[in-house]
């Protein structure tokens, strides 16, 4: 999923993805969403413009979008991965063909 997200450029995104290939993930949050946080162990830091540089949607089985899907950066490391459901239930982490529209934050950013 975190591979997925790094498609997209934008400032910064060359150190995120040399710090996924080294990150852990543990649970996030105690909501039962399937909100992760993220622990590289290695890698630059990035110098991302946004706290969320990159997001996408998340959509249900008939292509309603049910959720965002935003990946945390704080202090150019990789952080969290966010489930934020549209609704009021919480959202498990969604399998990769639930997952649209991936976009960076910065306008100026150009997807892959």
């Amino acid at each position: 999923m975190l591979a997925a997200l790094l498609t997209v450029d934008f400032p910064g995104v060359e150190a995120l993805r040399e710090q996924a290939r080294t990150v852990r993930a543990a649970p996030g949050c105690e909501c039962g969403c399937g909100t992760i946080d993220l622990h590289p162990a290695g890698g630059p830091p990035a110098g991302v413009r946004d706290r969320v540089p990159v997001e996408a949607t998340v959509v249900g089985p008939a292509g309603e979008p049910v959720g965002l899907l935003l990946l945390f950066v704080d202090d150019g490391r990789l952080s969290a991965l966010e489930v934020a459901p549209l609704g009021d239930l919480p959202l498990a982490m969604p399998p990769p063909d639930r997952v649209t529209d991936v976009a960076a934050s910065d306008p100026g950013a150009v997807g892959r």
